[in-house]
């Protein structure tokens, strides 16, 4: 049964009277004076991120050469220091940097059965004195898309990031997102995440497009995106078209568009697998749409709600309508790190966990114990992690279509390190035939390096492995090359050269027969063995 109340309220969409949507405006100490836009529920409904725009109180802190000036510079100084990057970015004077609508900070508001608790306004570096805005969740519950890309110096370029939130209260340093060819005409730019976090919706002004159009791109590794595809005629019109949405299912598409005149909000659907096939787009009814400026649209299928901003009342302001019965996306994971040969629950651990194609996040387990929410339909991976302690990956999947409890009880098992035991490491990349360890294994390499840098007894032999295709004496020699070179790259990282030992076995233990491409590359490994401790 596929979002079957979504699905429903869909079809009869176009039918429903005014009268049966309860417009809700979202309280003053939300929609202030100033402009509030992009509103975008957590995937739990029990947050809403929002961006306010123009507002006195934002976050000051402006890195030039590394250097914050809001501390080392005047009011006065800074003021125009900010006047003049303004003016920059919009290509005519900014004289009021404090109301300039660059001047943009994320907040964020807790939402629970009684209403909206009171909202809070992250420091750096979530926000900073550049434009700052959440545009997507992800299927990863502390990993958010904002606008913009950013780097430790100060510089700010178009794009995206992907920021982490490691508390309550604090946030990690936002990332670059790569999306193959990506440029836009205006500083105007959006996107959505699909609910699998594998497509990318963009809303972007580009040579092919005739306005503001919308595009679709794929995922094509970790925070990395093929070059953006025009979604076609149907969707797009010879007016703007911004802020899209897409269903859980991927198939039903919520956007704005002038195309009638003032911002509307309007729904598509996919008639197919090919994302150029869309039904015609019709005008979402009264109260959601009205004779001002609507748009934004972000809809939580959880609580049931679409969130969406209009200027109905003068100010941008946020408003929501429940428009289909609750239905949970999620379940939450209550999870032991545990000793597996003793039972034993294991305190300071830590959890990494992913989703495919994505960077891996983590939770400690202080007391052993951990939770974490995830997404339905998306498939999970956990592994835990402790000085001392090897464990393994753990997969998660639960389906969409099945009805479960709200929580799910798991162990994580590890084992504690041994002379022959191997240390479970997520897979090492190669360029293709060559030695040579990609980027993106780095970071898994690295923790390995911890690890021997926390127990300095501690001798490993690192083997190398490859599949059947080829010489043997070239597959030998690729396998011991490969080996030298995580041992160069430990090496590189202080370990002591006399604590790695390398062999390279090329394809003489197979862990299967090599009879697909997917056999094949499962032998085409680096396995880490223990020979003292």
């Amino acid at each position: 049964m596929k979002n079957f109340f979504l699905v429903l309220f869909l079809a009869t969409f176009q039918s429903i009277v005014a009268q049966d949507f309860k417009l809700e405006k979202l309280p003053d100490f939300i929609n202030s004076i100033y402009d509030e836009i992009t509103p975008v529920p957590s995937r739990d409904g029990r947050t809403l991120y929002f961006t306010r725009v123009g507002y006195p109180e934002f976050e000051h802190t402006f890195l030039l050469d590394s250097i914050e000036q809001s501390k080392t510079l005047s009011p006065e100084r800074y003021e125009r220091m900010l006047a003049s990057i303004y003016t920059e970015m919009a290509g005519t004077a900014v004289y009021n940097p404090v109301r300039s609508p660059y001047n943009q900070d994320v907040w964020a508001v807790r939402v629970d059965s009684s209403g909206f608790e009171v909202p809070m306004h992250p420091g750096y570096p979530l926000n900073n004195a550049l434009p700052n805005s959440i545009v997507t969740i992800t299927p990863d519950p502390n990993a958010f898309y904002v606008v913009n890309q950013f780097d430790a110096r100060g510089n700010m370029s178009r794009g995206f990031s992907i920021v982490r939130r490691l508390s309550d209260s604090t946030w990690g340093f936002p990332k670059p997102v790569e999306i193959k060819d990506f440029y836009t005409i205006t500083s105007d730019v959006s996107l959505t995440m699909s609910f699998d976090g594998q497509v990318l919706i963009l809303s972007a002004n580009r040579f092919d497009s005739k306005d503001m159009d919308l595009y679709v791109c794929f995922r094509e590794g970790e925070n990395k995106w093929s070059a953006p595809q025009h979604l076609g005629n149907a969707v797009n019109s010879p007016m703007r078209e911004t802020s899209p949405f897409l269903s859980e299912d991927n198939t039903t598409l919520f956007f704005s568009s002038n195309r009638s005149g003032g911002s509307d909000i309007y729904i598509c659907r996919r008639l197919d697998d090919s994302w150029k096939n869309w039904s015609a787009p019709y005008k979402a009814v009264e109260p959601i749409n009205s004779f001002a400026d609507d748009g934004q649209p972000y809809f939580n299928m959880t609580s049931g709600y679409l969130y969406f901003t209009s200027k109905r009342d003068g100010n941008s302001d946020i408003f929501r309508v429940q428009i289909a019965p609750p239905q949970p996306t999620e379940i939450e994971i209550i999870g032991r790190v545990i000793n597996r040969k003793t039972k034993n629950i294991l305190p300071k651990a830590q959890v990494r966990y992913w989703t495919d194609g994505n960077a891996a996040n983590a939770i400690t387990a202080t007391d052993g114990t951990f939770r974490l929410k995830v997404p339905k339909g998306v498939k999970f991976h956990l592994k835990p992690e402790k000085p001392g302690f090897t464990g393994s990956v753990e997969e998660i999947f639960f389906r969409r279509d099945y009805y479960y409890f709200d929580e799910h009880y798991l162990n994580l098992p590890m084992d504690p390190l041994e002379v022959n035991a191997k240390i479970e490491l997520l897979p090492i990349f190669f360029q293709q035939s060559k030695p040579v360890i990609l980027e993106e294994s780095y970071s898994e390499l690295e923790r390995l390096a911890a690890t021997l840098t926390e127990m300095p007894g501690l001798q490993i032999r690192v083997e190398g492995h490859t599949d059947n295709v080829g010489k043997a004496e070239d597959l030998l020699r690729l396998s011991e090359e490969r080996a030298e070179a995580i041992k160069d790259f430990l090496v590189q990282k202080g370990i002591d050269p006399k604590r790695i030992a390398t062999v390279g076995y090329g394809p003489k233990y197979p862990l299967n027969d090599n009879s697909t491409d997917e056999l094949r590359a499962q032998n085409r490994r680096v396995e880490f063995v223990i020979t003292k401790i």
